[in-house]
């Protein structure tokens, strides 16, 4: 219990810290603000106006903010600004992400041990990527939550129809990029005969069919069109070979760089694990191959990785807790434990300066109500005599942060229109800019918002125990630039 309130407060420590978003998670993240806010009147939904490169399922984000609307609801009717409704919803989709890794937690206990489970999850907590994007509204995320599920029922090889109910529906409806996932974790269990091939394909079709069924009947209402959203994305992804406009990475670049950064040192404990403990043998060489295929994919995401990366976490704890119960067999053991003891420590390490480098990656969120603070008493005295505070949101500050759930409405307004030139904004006649250019004519600047530039590491002895004693603070310093600029007119 310990080690499951650990985790879940580790994730709600990254909302409160971190509580903006970027523009991988807009999409979702608008869907369930208009969910909550407009409800059928689907003419003043984002993706009206944004509809992205490729659609996008609505069927995750209904289900946050149906849990969410009441307390939503109830914030709101106190006085509370939207942006309490944004930790609600992410508050939720926390929640659901960590009971389901709490799922899978006692499956890894069932099958290896209380101290395994346990060890899971403190391992899980320890590291910056899973608690970091456990409330975060990208579809990886949403199938994080159904994919742990699956695998706690194919660890423990018992109701295997769950597991492909799962991967079914995280397939067709949240992410079709775990096609080949599902695949290898349907032949594993037909070839360790927990169920036969024909009884897999019927379960396999039936349940593609219902969430096909599902994700058709609730996306074409809300695109206003006929449309399978995953099935466009696998068509753009393959077929067309498009995703390779967002960036190439080369064919190794998931060994050699997304997961020694997403698991820091559990990966060497998952690689000693497998090697331990031979009844994980099967399962991380599932995940190894589904590496391998997906790495063929031009580009590439740590993001994209999220599903499968507690089965490493789960191999770290079975060799975790080997080394620690053989510790006294002899001094290799022990040497073995010690070293586990510092690949998590340095874990921590490294998880408490990822999170510091992300408090300054969303600038766009913190300018947008560094703004609304500046001219809160504009505001007041536009809003006593009906005048409208218009507000030009610049690219570069909605991929950083802007979302609806910032905006305070009456009497702001606000545009995101994309590709303005200065004369045009000049032309609009704007009140007020968020723009990352530092000088726009007509305007003069009353804010300034910083944001990551990069690390700085002090190797000066006498400086890093300076910062140490006087601050407390790390040898490796974050440094900062402007990133944005408040305007307004003149």
């Amino acid at each position: 219990m310990v080690a499951n309130a650990f985790l879940l407060a580790v994730t709600f420590l990254h909302v409160f810290l971190c509580p903006y978003t970027k523009v991988e998670e807009s999409f979702n993240l608008q869907a369930v603000h208009d969910l909550l806010f407009h409800g059928t009147y689907l003419a003043e939904y984002d993706h009206k106006s944004f509809p992205g490169v490729v659609p996008r399922t609505f069927v995750g984000s209904a289900a946050i903010a149906a849990i969410c609307a009441a307390p939503c609801r109830a914030s709101v009717a106190l006085g509370f600004s939207r942006l309490a409704c944004l930790y609600i919803a992410r508050l939720t989709l926390a929640v659901l992400v960590v009971a389901a890794l709490f799922y899978l937690g006692k499956a890894v206990q069932a099958e290896l041990g209380r101290p395994v489970g346990t060890a899971f999850i403190l391992i899980t907590a320890l590291q910056f990527h899973l608690p970091f994007y456990a409330s975060r509204t990208l579809p990886n995320t949403f199938a994080l939550a159904c994919a742990s599920v699956a695998h706690a029922e194919w660890l423990a090889g018992r109701r295997t129809h769950r597991t492909i109910l799962l991967l079914a529906f995280s397939v067709i409806v949240l992410r079709c990029d775990l096609l080949p996932w599902a695949g290898l974790v349907g032949l594993h269990m037909v070839a360790s005969r927990q169920i036969s091939l024909v009884r897999g394909l019927l379960i396999g079709i039936a349940a593609a069919a219902a969430s096909l069924a599902l994700t058709v009947s609730v996306d074409s209402v809300f695109w206003g069109r006929w449309l399978w959203p995953e099935g466009e994305v696998l068509w753009f992804n393959t077929a067309e070979n498009r995703s390779s406009e967002w960036g190439v990475m080369p064919l190794h670049w998931y060994w050699t760089s997304a997961l020694p950064r997403a698991l820091l040192g559990a990966l060497p404990l998952a690689a000693l694990g497998v090697l331990l403990e031979r009844r994980l043998r099967p399962h991380l060489a599932c995940v190894a191959l589904y590496i391998a295929l997906y790495s063929f994919l031009p580009h590439k995401e740590v993001r994209f990785l999220l599903p499968v990366l507690p089965l490493f976490n789960v191999a770290a704890a079975a060799a975790a807790w080997r080394l620690w119960i053989n510790r006294r067999k002899s001094i290799v053991w022990r040497f073995g434990c010690w070293c586990a003891v510092a690949l998590l420590a340095a874990t921590l390490a490294a998880t408490v300066l990822m999170t510091a480098v992300s408090l300054q990656n969303y600038p766009g969120g913190y300018a947008l109500a560094k703004l609304h603070r500046l001219e809160s008493s504009e505001a007041l005295a536009a809003q006593q005599t009906g005048r409208n505070l218009t507000v030009h949101i610049d690219v570069s500050a909605a991929m950083t942060g802007v979302s609806r759930f910032g905006e305070q409405g009456v009497p702001w307004v606000y545009s995101k229109a994309e590709g303005l030139s200065q004369e045009e904004l000049k032309e609009q006649n704007f009140e007020y800019l968020i723009s990352s250019e530092q000088s726009v004519g007509g305007y003069t600047v009353i804010g300034m918002q910083e944001g990551y530039m990069g690390l700085r590491l002090h190797r000066d002895p006498r400086a890093i125990l300076e910062r140490l004693n006087k601050y407390w603070q790390s040898p490796v310093e974050v440094l900062l630039e402007p990133k944005l600029y408040m305007h307004k007119h003149l």
